[in-house]
């Protein structure tokens, strides 16, 4: 027997195939991509239900569709220094707003629930999109020797997010209470950590055989 005229209709109309359930069940790979999409990632609804991914990493995009089950396509952006995946689902819009997605949410979003199993993975989405690990150098005032020291950021425009995610950062995990403090040149607000921190942090979030990474960020624990 062939589909029906309902079926085949809502076939037809689905040009790309997508496993729009993937948010219904509680994973490794679900949380990181629940965390990215937190930072980097936005949702709109005029005509369509549409979710966006964006990064500069294009590589970790096809992961991101990889998971998805999606063939939708990847677009370079106007500016040429970015890349995004756009995936168009009720379905999936409805459950992003479930598990605490909102439109317009840069200045406003909150920590979401989060099963304690999966925290850290949320955590490493979150900073592979909103994150940065980096080395810095300075001059120390007693003896004057130049020291290179590693450190971190998360940044939102929330400040209400960065607040609530010190606090499981804290809590779950024994880091440091830091200040938030403003970015430099932006309206965002940064969450930073020197060498000690960042080091338990990255080996917290970057722990063996995680499924999902960016390569770059994942890299600072080998150097």
């Amino acid at each position: 027997m062939g589909a029906s005229p309902i079926r085949a209709s809502i076939m037809n109309k689905r040009k790309y195939s997508l496993n729009d359930s993937f948010f219904d069940k509680w994973s490794p790979e679900m949380a990181y991509i629940l965390g990215f999409w937190f930072a980097d990632g936005y949702m709109r609804h005029e005509k369509s239900y549409r979710i966006v991914f964006s990064s500069k990493d294009y590589n970790l995009l096809e992961k991101i569709k990889e998971c998805l089950k999606s063939d939708y396509k990847i677009y370079k952006r106007k500016n040429g220094t970015e890349y995004q995946l756009v995936i168009y689902s009720k379905k999936m819009y409805k459950r992003l707003l479930s598990l605490g997605g909102e439109r317009c949410k840069s200045k406003k979003i909150a920590f979401p629930e989060i099963p304690n199993p999966f925290l850290k993975d949320f955590i490493r989405g979150y900073f592979d999109g909103d994150g940065s690990v980096f080395f810095t150098k300075y001059t120390a005032s007693k003896n004057r020797k130049i020291y290179k020291e590693l450190r971190s950021n998360f940044t939102s425009g929330s400040q209400k997010f960065l607040e609530e995610l010190q606090e499981i950062l804290i809590e779950k995990f024994h880091l440091t209470r830091k200040k938030i403090i403003p970015c430099k040149n932006s309206c965002s607000k940064k969450l930073g950590y020197g060498t000690k921190d960042t080091l338990k942090l990255l080996k917290l979030m970057y722990y063996p055989n995680c499924s999902i990474k960016l390569d770059r960020k994942f890299n600072f624990l080998k150097k």
